[in-house]
């Protein structure tokens, strides 16, 4: 293409693209006539998968909600088709095919939460082949997901037989029980086995658990010692002046929280569960008694010891708003609560509409025993909130009991409908004390009996991710691969029962935005690369005025190579992104840039794969910049260090040159250094005043080898008509 006509390609794609923008401004309210359609809102991005919304459009959705997306899971390739799935904050997993990895199209969510395990966190996904699982039909391999309860204790499984069109939870859930989450699925060749990687806990002795009063973010939750399997006659009691003091039968200890930052919200009170959802209680209650106002000292002796002995004549009553006793809880079929009557005159009884969410009643067995409410999975009750909106002095009171270590997990609670910090009021338990967290490796033959190998891997954190890769130019030669949560990794050797390290965790990406990464499993053995795909995570990054919220990395091959620092994994974007090259773009061959010059002054776009090689051993400039709709990518020569808006990493040349690779979409800069020895990942907002490509040298002259403009093409079609 020569330069006049790309300009003017480049100048129609703008006038188009600020178009859509002043069609999507009129949308700005839910149900506007003038709202843009899916995929073509002016702030989507154009080549990296975002969420739609079906029913619900609203503008920067909250998770939950549709539009929302974050930890990538379980992707499979499957007979033609790649499976795309992610988090829609264990509410759903969201499920997304494409036949070349570029273009995608997004179906209606494959499973999410209900039942008596709640939500579905993360986890992975693989195709049973042979059919060991005995969950396929006999003519279709079954696609089988692993996900974690939101119990963090709980991990299951759901299937397909359609090709991933339809999901099943197994009746059988639990697959496995062990803390905490985050299940990635392989198959091990050479020990013909499957092997389960797994977020937990150490094995290590911890520090005693803790309980205490959480606020969201406003806590004073580790001020008494518990102990699994024995009852706690706990009393907490919040003051106005932001003290915390927690009391039970063996001591009574005092914290403090920021009283101007509690403000309790008046959604709902729950029992055995958080209010969203993501904290269910394992254990028993026999009494649950609030008040609304802090009692005196000599009323909570009082009442530790009415919770402990069951003399329910002797607790305090001025204030009490709400008084649950078990010996008054209602069990229908299969001895299940449905009702639990409150005692305290205010009608604030706690209910379970669902039959699989309802908790067990235990009766006595004999006189030294307490009735009480057996609490498991996602089983919880809820009803009408039992405080006053803005709440910020009651007392919270007890007699309760957990099974386990591990995990925070909730008595009860009042809370507001959304998260934030402060709108909560809750007596909660924690577990993890100072635990180490770690991965642990499981076993099976069947996917669905599971044997725990011996050993961990230590200083390891969610989302785990493991495979084997060979050694470029290393004569077939392979290692294994962990990448946790943070995409960092390590490589080591695994035999089938134990992973060995060999290096420190390095690196996987240097940008502020890439988390939760997983790969493809099942790829053909036409094309045995390793694809990875990263939630870019941002809390606060994305825009405020556009119907979705975070975004997907572009999928990247993950290859091994011997360099003078070592092992290392590289990142590049894959081949497939070629076919969205818009015309031959602009190039630029061995060209000396001098200070005050810019070759790329009059192309204005949106979307760009941008690659450019730069001469260091004859370039005598300090710096060499890529100005980029108002982000900058910078290679630093007297120091070695590439920057990419705000992150940097560091990269020294290979044979004299550095390779720059940048990916400019609408929210994000995409930087990969040296063919991916480094890779720099962020959320970047494009500055629309800055329509321009830039790229110019610092006190002195940069060498090109060559410079190459590719713009992209969307990959979105014009959507269907929405719906479920």
């Amino acid at each position: 293409m020569e330069l006049s006509s790309f300009r003017v390609g480049l100048h129609v794609a703008a006038l188009l693209a600020a178009v859509l923008q002043m069609t999507d401004a009129q949308a700005a309210e839910p149900g506007s006539p003038g709202r843009a359609p899916l995929y073509h809102e002016a702030l989507r991005p154009q080549f990296h998968f975002t969420a739609r919304y079906w029913n619900d459009y609203r503008l920067h959705p909250p998770n939950h909600h549709e539009g929302w997306m974050n930890d990538i899971n379980g992707l499979v390739y499957h007979e033609g088709e790649y499976h795309f799935f992610a988090q829609r904050w264990w509410s759903a997993w969201l499920h997304a095919v494409s036949t070349d990895l570029i273009h995608w199209e997004e179906l209606p969510p494959a499973f999410g939460k209900g039942g008596k395990f709640g939500g579905t966190q993360s986890g992975g996904g693989v195709v049973d082949h042979r059919n060991r699982s005995g969950l396929g039909d006999g003519k279709t391999p079954p696609i089988i997901a692993f996900w974690s309860s939101t119990d963090n204790l709980n991990q299951c499984i759901s299937y397909s037989r359609d090709k991933g069109r339809t999901w099943t939870k197994y009746e059988k859930n639990p697959v496995l029980v062990h803390p905490f989450r985050d299940p990635k699925v392989f198959w091990h060749e050479p020990t013909q086995r499957w092997i389960t990687i797994l977020y937990g806990p150490s094995d290590d002795t911890a520090a005693p658990p803790r309980y205490g009063f959480n606020g969201e973010s406003n806590d004073a939750h580790d001020l008494q010692e518990w102990k699994p399997g024995e009852w706690n006659s706990s009393v907490v009691r919040l003051f106005p002046d932001g003290r915390v003091a927690v009391a039970d039968q063996a001591n009574r200890s005092v914290g403090q929280i920021n009283i101007e930052r509690q403000n309790l919200g008046a959604g709902s009170f729950q029992v055995g569960a958080k209010a969203d959802g993501s904290e269910f209680l394992n254990g028993e209650i026999a009494s649950v008694m609030v008040y609304d106002r802090p009692l005196s000292d000599e009323e909570t002796s009082t009442l530790v010891g009415s919770l402990k002995d069951g003399h329910n004549s002797a607790f305090p009553k001025e204030g009490l708003v709400l008084h649950l006793e078990a010996s008054r809880a209602t069990a229908g079929a299969e001895g299940k609560v449905a009702h639990w009557q409150d005692l305290s005159a205010k009608a604030h009884d706690v209910k379970q509409s669902d039959p699989e969410m309802r908790p067990m009643l235990v009766l006595p067995k004999d006189s030294a025993d307490r009735a009480a409410v057996q609490f498991s999975g996602a089983q919880t009750l809820r009803g009408s909130a039992v405080l006053a909106e803005g709440d910020d002095s009651f007392t919270i009171a007890a007699l309760w009991r957990r099974r386990q270590l591990g995990g925070s997990e909730v008595i009860c609670e009042q809370n507001s409908t959304t998260k934030t910090a402060g709108r909560r009021g809750a007596l909660l338990a924690a577990g993890e004390g100072v635990r180490q967290n770690c991965y642990f490796l499981f076993s099976s033959t069947n996917l669905l009996e599971w044997t725990k190998l011996p050993g961990s891997i230590p200083n390891s954190f969610e989302c785990p991710d493991m495979f084997e890769l060979p050694i470029q130019g290393a004569g077939g030669d392979s290692k294994w691969v962990i990448i946790d949560g943070n995409g960092d990794y390590i490589i080591g050797a695994f035999d089938g029962t134990k992973f060995t390290p060999e290096t420190e965790k390095r690196k996987g990406d240097y940008g502020r935005n890439f988390y939760a990464t997983m790969t493809f499993e099942n790829m053909p053995a036409s094309d045995p690369r390793r694809i990875q795909i990263a939630w870019m995570r941002g809390w606060d990054d994305y825009p405020k005025n556009m119907p979705f919220n975070q975004q997907a990395s572009f999928p990247c091959e993950l290859t091994l190579h011997k360099l003078p620092t070592g092992l290392t994994l590289c990142r590049t974007p894959i081949r497939e992104i070629a076919t969205l090259h818009d015309g031959a773009g602009f190039v630029s061959r061995d060209q000396v840039l001098k200070p005050g010059s810019n070759p790329l002054a009059e192309i204005i776009g949106e979307f760009f794969d941008i690659r450019v090689v730069l001469d260091v051993s004859r370039s005598t400039c300090d710096e060499l910049t890529l100005h980029a709709r108002g982000s900058e990518v910078r290679y630093d020569l007297r120091r070695g260090i590439l920057h990419s808006h705000g992150s940097e990493a560091p990269l020294a040349p290979q044979a004299g040159e550095i390779e720059i690779r940048v990916l400019v979409d609408r929210l994000s800069i995409e930087t990969f250094g040296n063919q991916g020895t480094v890779s720099i990942t962020n959320v970047a907002l494009q500055n629309q005043a800055s329509p321009h490509l830039g790229l110019t040298a610092s006190r002195g002259d940069a060498v090109l080898k060559s410079v190459e403009v590719h713009p992209l093409r969307s990959i979105w079609k014009q959507p269907r008509e929405v719906r479920r």
